[in-house]
């Protein structure tokens, strides 16, 4: 038994030690641990919007909020107020949107990043399998899980399975490349930031404009006429959250380049954004009609670098509170 004791000892300290020295050497390159999205994660942040103790603020959406708002700057600008980050990497934000509108617990702010072809009916459905897994699958034992995988993901490199002890030892096998160097991260809280000192920005224009070579030049849209016909179920939504003292505020984040032609040329503002408020009930915001927002500097012509972010999301408060106080 004793020996068996002791070979069961030394398996595990000659793994851990391993484990260590994989970690040790990825951390010289200049890896970093980082927390992993998922649905689970995405749930955890959902579940707080009814249990923050502070009026909730809903931030829904896609990339553009996710790795441009600062959390703790909202925090400290409003301090009555806790924000919950539900927006997701390409996916608008609709099927969120009416996921708050059922909740009949949810009494908050919400700030939805949205443009012409977020609320073009074909795009509700996608950020749909977040909201089920979290009405569905979402447990108290899943939650636990996922707070204990946050703080494995902080800590250790090697929880990304391009760091693991084995496909480590694979790599150093075959020889291959070192693993991609990503440049985003993300917190246990899903506030995302973006380095573009590690990546290169023409990389996004060219799969902007080979994306438009497929479509001659503009993207897919809705006939103006059907867009804003879909919008009256967009107000059954909004009025459900206002009724219950809530707010939902549609924000147009700010773009530049040739993604601003591609926009302006797809949903020419007349015929869609400026109709919006009236379609819908909802307050809107435009980064246009502000030019502190209109003009912020935009690496890729559409997102914005970690450092910018403090600054960014306190015009973006200005903006908001000077329309309508918080």
């Amino acid at each position: 038994m004793k020996r068996l004791l002791f070979s069961a000892l030394i398996a595990c300290l000659t793994l851990a030690l391993t484990a260590g020295a994989v970690e040790w050497h990825w951390r010289s390159r200049n890896y970093l641990p980082g927390i992993i999205d998922s649905q689970d994660l995405w749930a955890q942040q959902r579940a707080r919007l009814t249990r923050t103790g502070k009026r909730p603020i809903a931030l829904i959406g896609a990339s553009r909020t996710l790795y441009s708002v600062d959390l703790q700057v909202l925090r400290e600008r409003l301090p009555a107020y806790e924000p919950v980050m539900l927006a997701l990497d390409a996916n608008p934000a609709m099927a969120s949107l009416r996921d708050l509108a059922a909740d009949q617990d949810f009494d908050g702010v919400v700030i939805c990043d949205i443009d012409g072809l977020g609320l073009w009916r074909i795009t509700w459905e996608l950020q749909q399998a977040y909201v089920a897994h979290y009405h569905r699958q979402w447990t108290i034992s899943r939650d636990v899980h996922r707070r204990m995988l946050n703080v494995w993901q902080q800590h250790a490199l090697i929880s990304r399975s391009d760091f693991s002890l084995l496909r480590s030892l694979v790599r150093w096998w075959n020889k291959e490349a070192e693993p991609f160097r990503p440049h985003v991260r993300l917190t246990s809280m899903r506030e995302g930031f973006i380095d573009y000192t590690l990546t290169d920005t023409s990389v996004h224009r060219r799969e902007l404009e080979a994306h438009l070579a497929k479509y001659g030049g503009k993207l897919p849209g809705p006939v103006p006429a059907q867009w804003l016909a879909d919008l009256a179920e967009v107000r059954n939504w909004v009025q459900a959250i206002q009724q219950r003292g809530g707010r939902v505020i549609f924000y147009a984040t700010p773009i530049s380049g040739l993604r601003r032609q591609v926009e302006e040329a797809t949903y020419p503002r007349p015929q869609f954004w400026d109709r919006l408020a009236d379609a819908t009930g909802a307050q809107t915001l435009h980064a246009d009609d502000v030019p502190a927002l209109r003009d912020f500097p935009l690496p890729d012509e559409s997102h914005i670098d970690y450092r910018d972010k403090p600054r960014y999301t306190a015009l973006l408060i200005d903006a908001l509170t000077a329309r309508t106080p918080l």
